[in-house]
């Protein structure tokens, strides 16, 4: 199953249960049988109004919660986590630090093993977080030998608009991922993609001194390993890890030679193998199918990448290869 909806991550979805209580002692007991003991204040005497909802994924878990009221949280960061969105005007304290309050733009990320306070106005908040040995595999193969690695410290990021749209998107994609029944194939795609984004936001501000470069050959061999990889989750510090350079130096590297990112580099690769696999398609091939096995894992997505890069829709290229069938059996796309 390929679903082409969007889900708001910061909404339970239907297929999970969710803890509702208006009482904050009940609150705190629920909360540290699955997070730890915390401390956690809030107004009394009024409604709690407190929901939250939980997912696991193989290297993830997630969720969302919502408050009516102020809260004041005092919490350990057992895994590295990446909260996504946060209730605006909410204020992160580590020792004697404080840090600016949230905009609609603000992510957070946080290492292991960090105490911090959070001092945050009703909303509602949405976080993932990420099996340490993973996101440090990823930041250490983006990083060149000697350069500086992730110092781990706990930063409040006010992203662009569209940065944070975008991980909101690939949040809504590891949600549905979680549903049962869907390929779990999706999973993987949906959390290597979110792995990626973590380390990138978790390297933010920290440049190599050089960025060295990449040999033509190696280029030319990473980018066919890259076709013989497809089907795979890739993410930017595999590839790094492949070419045996650093991130700074295989972006440059792929500018120069093909005018383009290398992760953009591989959705186009996907996107002509998808080309390929339609033109050569058997009678009961779908598009949804296709699109899965070259590691797309949203239909309305990769069907409008594919017009833009084709020139016209897929079900449009399978309808060509077998005029009689009836299009609506090439996947649905819009």
């Amino acid at each position: 199953m390929l679903l082409a909806t969007a889900l708001d991550p910061l909404s339970p979805p239907p297929w999970v249960p969710c803890f509702r209580s208006d009482d904050l002692d009940e609150v705190r007991a629920f909360i540290g049988t699955t997070d730890g003991r915390q401390s956690r204040v809030a107004r009394r005497g009024q409604p709690l109004g407190y929901a939250i909802y939980r997912l696991s994924g193989r290297r993830t878990n997630l969720g969302g919660s919502d408050s009516a009221v102020e809260q004041t949280v005092r919490g350990l960061v057992f895994g590295p986590v990446l909260q996504l969105a946060v209730p605006l005007g909410s204020v992160f304290r580590i020792g004697r630090r404080a840090s600016a309050p949230t905009g609609p733009s603000s992510v957070v990320v946080a290492p292991p093993g960090w105490e911090f306070t959070r001092i945050s106005p009703p909303g509602s908040m949405f976080a993932i977080e990420v099996q340490a040995p993973a996101l440090f595999d990823e930041i250490a193969a983006r990083r060149p030998a000697g350069a500086a690695t992730w110092a781990g410290r706990l930063a409040v990021l006010d992203l662009g608009g569209h940065d944070h749209a975008c991980l909101l998107t690939a949040a809504s994609d590891l949600v549905r991922a979680t549903q049962p029944g869907v390929d779990p194939r999706q999973l993987a795609i949906a959390e290597g993609r979110i792995i990626g984004m973590m380390a990138g936001l978790a390297l933010q501000g920290l440049a190599d001194d050089r960025p060295g470069v990449l040999a033509p050959e190696r280029l030319r061999d990473l980018e066919r390993w890259i076709d013989a990889h497809l089907h795979e989750p890739l993410t930017l510090g595999r590839l790094c890890k492949v070419a045996g350079v650093g991130a700074r130096c295989l972006q440059k590297a792929f500018e120069v030679r093909r005018g383009m990112s290398p992760m953009r580099f591989v959705a186009e690769r996907r996107l002509a193998a998808a080309h390929v696999r339609l033109l050569r398609a058997t009678p009961d091939a779908s598009v949804t199918q296709i699109a899965l096995e070259l590691g797309f894992d949203h239909l309305g997505r990769f069907a409008q990448m594919y017009r833009q890069l084709i020139g016209e829709s897929p079900s449009q290229t399978l309808s060509a290869r077998w005029p009689a069938r009836d299009r609506r059996q090439g996947g649905n796309e819009p």
